[in-house]
């Protein structure tokens, strides 16, 4: 049976995460920097007068910023425009994407080759067209991470 997850990009690479851990997808707005947060904190955003916090996956996963991204379209852009409100670990936490593609079902999810160390990473989906790695949204920012960051804020 197929998991159904959001396809997002980051530069040319796409991911998929569970559809169930994504609350909503809205335009990224300016992040309120989080002093001595790690790198990959962007800093925190407010939803609906709630803060979360933004976590910028493009550093989280060691994506290099100059990567452009071009879309389906052709255009390219740098920009990240979009973030993915998520539930991970029990608290709400937004993930900073360069672009959500699409919302499908994937089926034949095998797990990562051992090469692949990164623990966020739960399996690999091999399309007639392109590779979707599927994450592990428990995994990219660990509970006590999570703590850590929603006691600063």
């Amino acid at each position: 049976m197929g998991k159904q997850v959001v396809i997002f990009a980051l530069g040319q690479e796409e991911y998929g995460i569970p559809i169930e851990v994504v609350r909503e997808i809205t335009r990224l707005e300016a992040a309120r920097p989080i002093p001595q947060a790690p790198a990959y904190v962007e800093g925190v955003i407010n939803i609906r007068g709630s803060a979360i916090p933004l976590i910028n996956l493009r550093t989280r996963f060691g994506i290099a910023s100059d990567d452009v991204l071009v879309s389906k379209e052709g255009e390219e852009s740098k920009d990240q425009k979009l973030a993915l409100i998520t539930e991970v670990n029990g608290e709400f936490v937004g993930f900073a994407v360069d672009q959500v593609r699409e919302v499908r079902v994937l089926e034949d999810i095998v797990p990562p080759p051992q090469l692949v160390t990164a623990p966020f990473i739960a399996g690999i989906v091999n399309l007639p067209d392109r590779i979707i790695m599927y994450l592990n949204p428990d995994k990219i920012i660990e509970k006590d991470e999570l703590q850590e960051l929603h006691q600063v804020r």
